[in-house]
């Protein structure tokens, strides 16, 4: 294919379209085997669960754009928060053919960007990329995204360290206290359970360094997890879940959760891992995540490696992730934009 950059006017995303779905999802593939195919490949269901059930409390905006020829040469996602972060958008995907770049069609994906948000009202952008661990070394300036977000003025405002652990470096679970027992469950939080999983989420939210001063915590609310897993669970995910108890006052002492995709069964996501600051210094977040892992191999016998990411200023959970295993394996940059000319 020799896209034709003559036109890159986005149209929205029909979800019902499945030959225009079929070609977004193309072009993803393309561009992360251009620039991150150290990360597991796009899943096809989780790409068409994205098109129909937003995360919570956001809305989300799909965009395709195409050149002279009708090709799709681009794919734009935008989330914006409903709640929190309200001044805010995401692109969370901003994707253009590898043949269209260094010739003005990111330029002009930027300035619609830019539209969209003013026309919500928004006043900052968020853009994101990866790199593998060669570009972590090089800094922000080894990732492709970099030359175009300087180009439009955009500051880089926060990085996330990229860490991956093979699964048979994990350290194996060790006997808990005699007043701590262990629950495990799958993709849906127990009911007994789950006002004390939205406690911890929001005190996870508001106590972890993100590196971004403007970001607001997420509020403790039982919706937003039962609107997660809802969201999991339309995008073919599943998840494999395990807490502590602290069976002295039947309180969730520590939670942890990895998800998978469907066409990924060798690659976990190593989500949440939150100890309750009442039980905080015994281990207890080394040993929860023990504990799922364990289970999570019993189930899943192809998984090898999981991902997971944390802001370079939690210097605590770096630390605590070396040493359960995981290793340095690139990064994700984020850039701010002003929607403001």
């Amino acid at each position: 294919m020799n896209p034709d950059p003559a036109r890159l006017g986005p149209t929205p995303l029909d979800p019902a379209d499945r030959d225009a779905v079929d070609e977004v999802f193309g072009l993803r593939t393309l561009v992360h085997r251009a620039d991150t195919p150290h990360l597991p490949a796009p899943c096809p269901a989780d790409f068409l669960g994205s098109l129909t059930v937003p995360p919570p409390a956001t809305r989300v905006e799909e965009w395709a754009g195409r050149d002279a020829a009708g090709r799709c040469t681009a794919s734009v996602r935008l989330e914006f928060p409903q709640e929190e972060n309200t001044e805010t958008v995401t692109a969370s995907v901003f994707a253009v053919h590898p043949a269209l770049r260094r010739q003005g069609a990111g330029r002009r994906l930027v300035e619609f960007v830019r539209e969209r948000a003013r026309a919500a009202q928004r006043s900052r952008i968020l853009f994101t990329a990866d790199s593998g661990p060669s570009g972590r070394a090089g800094g922000a300036a080894a990732v492709p995204a970099h030359h175009l977000a300087e180009a439009v003025g955009a500051r880089p405002v926060w990085t996330l360290d990229h860490l991956r652990l093979d699964v048979a470096d994990a350290p194996l679970p060790q006997p808990l206290p005699e007043s701590m027992s262990v629950r495990y469950w799958g993709s849906e939080v127990p009911g007994e359970l789950v006002e004390q999983a939205a406690r911890l989420e929001a005190a996870l939210s508001a106590a972890a360094p993100t590196g971004d001063p403007g970001w607001e915590p997420q509020p403790a609310a039982i919706s937003r997890i039962r609107d997660f897993e809802r969201m999991r669970i339309s995008r073919g995910r599943r998840a494999h879940q395990c807490a502590i108890l602290d069976d002295t006052t039947g309180r969730m002492a520590a939670w942890t959760a990895l998800s998978m995709t469907r066409a990924n069964p060798d690659d976990a996501l190593q989500a949440i891992t939150i100890v309750d600051p009442a039980h905080r210094g015994r281990g207890l977040g080394r040993q929860v995540k023990a504990y799922n892992l364990a289970r999570a191999r019993a189930v899943e016998t192809r998984l090898a490696h999981v991902d997971t990411w944390n802001a370079s200023g939690n210097a605590h959970m770096l630390r605590v992730n070396a040493d359960f295993g995981f290793r340095p394996a690139g990064a994700r940059w984020a850039w701010e934009l002003s929607t403001a000319r």
